[in-house]
């Protein structure tokens, strides 16, 4: 301001109001404002925490559902293979009475049952692939689902909400 300016009074002098009254009011106002940025902060955090919990039991979920069918899988693997150990070992027990083409059938089962083994392990090969793009794309959707309904501040991200 240059000294030679008039000042003009924030209030009117000839007001009925008063700077008390103005103050209060403000303060009021300050108040009620106050209660709804904290109102909304703990159910933003609220939210947050659920999301967070969402997220941790469908992890869980997923982590418990890939080890029982990795289990289940091992558990067939390993029956089969003691089924065509057992059935080698009777083939190689039995006299040999036209060995060529015994040999010969037993070579083409083991060859069919390698590419069957090979076939299965692609299949859970790819089974991890989707799992690990699935497990991806789901943190991607909550992270955009969280941007989009302003759960995160642009200094934080959503493990570091909490409702305290």
């Amino acid at each position: 301001m240059q000294p030679d300016e008039v000042v003009v009074p924030f209030l009117d002098p000839e007001s009925s109001e008063n700077a008390e009254s103005v103050a209060l009011e403000l303060r009021d106002r300050l108040l009620k404002v106050e209660e709804q940025v904290l109102g909304q902060y703990s159910s933003t955090a609220a939210y947050a925490t659920l999301a967070q919990q969402g997220t941790d039991h469908a992890r869980a979920e997923a982590r418990a559902d890939h080890e029982r069918l990795q289990t289940t899988i091992i558990g067939l693997l390993d029956r089969l293979r003691a089924e065509m150990n057992s059935r080698l070992d009777a083939l190689e027990a039995r006299p040999t009475q036209g060995g060529a083409s015994l040999s010969t059938d037993a070579s083409a089962r083991i060859a069919e049952l390698e590419e069957r083994t090979n076939v299965v392990i692609t299949a859970l090969h790819a089974y991890g692939q989707e799992n690990v793009r699935l497990r991806q794309q789901v943190e991607e959707l909550l992270a955009q689902k969280m941007r989009t309904d302003g759960w995160l501040a642009s200094s934080g991200s959503a493990s570091e909400l909490a409702l305290r």
